[in-house]
C-alpha cells in the first residue's frame, strides 16, 4: 500500500498516523491487516491510498474513524489536529466523527438504516453535529441531494434506502458525507456502485 499526496496546503496537520497497526483475533490465531502505516494529510490536500484488494486500506481508515470489528485491535498513532483518536471513547469520538471527519464507504446498503427514510438519516446529522432544527435541516438536505443529482429530491427524501438503486444510495452517501462541510473526507472507492459516466461526474 503507498499514499500519494497532491496539492498540499499551508497550515497544521489535518490527519497524522505514525506506525498505524491493525489486528484481528480469529480461530487460527492472530490477522496482521495493516502493518505500520504512516502518513500526514494537512487542510485542502488530496491524499491517495493504493493498494491491492486485501492490502488495509478500508481496515486502516476503519481504524482511524473508530469503526473496526469487536475482534479488531490497533496501535500507534492516529491524530486529528491536535487530538488522539484511538484515545478517546465513543461520545468523544462522536464529536469529531460525521462532523469534521467523514467517511464515504464502498457498500451504501450496509451504511443506511434500511428502516430509516433517507430524508430523516441524511436530515440527523445536521440536527445531531450543527443543532439544526428539524426544518431547516430537511431544506440543507434536500439542496444537497439536488447538488449530489438525485432527481425529484423533495420527494425522494421521504423514501427508504430499498426504494433507490444502488448508484442512488452511493449519491445518498456522498451528501451525507459534505452535509457538515467535514474538514477531513475520507473515501473508500465510493464510486464504485456507480456507471463509468457517473464516475466521471
Amino acid at each position: 500500500m503507498t499514499a500519494d499526496p497532491k496539492g498540499r496546503g499551508a497550515g497544521p496537520t489535518v490527519l497524522t498516523l505514525k506506525d498505524l497497526k491493525v489486528r484481528f483475533s480469529s480461530p487460527e490465531g492472530e490477522v496482521r491487516a495493516v502493518n505500520g502505516v504512516s502518513l500526514t494529510v494537512h487542510p485542502r490536500e488530496t491524499l491517495g491510498v493504493v493498494g491491492e484488494s486485501g492490502s488495509g486500506k478500508s481496515q486502516t481508515f476503519l481504524a482511524v474513524m473508530g469503526l473496526l470489528a469487536a475482534n479488531g485491535r490497533v496501535e500507534g498513532v492516529a491524530r486529528y489536529r491536535d487530538r488522539d483518536l484511538l484515545g478517546l471513547g465513543p461520545r468523544e469520538l462522536d464529536t469529531i466523527r460525521g462532523g469534521r471527519m467523514t467517511m464515504i464507504f464502498q457498500d451504501p446498503m450496509t451504511s443506511l438504516n434500511p428502516f430509516l427514510k433517507v430524508g430523516l438519516q441524511l436530515s440527523e446529522v445536521l440536527v445531531r453535529h450543527l443543532r439544526m432544527d428539524r426544518r431547516r435541516a430537511q431544506v440543507r438536505a434536500v439542496e444537497m441531494m439536488e447538488r449530489v443529482q438525485i432527481p425529484e429530491a423533495a420527494h425522494r427524501f421521504h423514501q427508504y434506502p430499498h426504494e433507490f438503486s444502488g448508484g442512488m444510495r452511493q449519491r445518498v452517501m456522498v451528501a451525507m458525507s459534505l452535509l457538515c462541510n467535514p474538514e477531513l473526507l475520507i473515501a473508500d472507492e465510493p464510486t464504485t456502485a456507480l456507471d463509468v459516466t457517473i464516475q466521471a461526474q
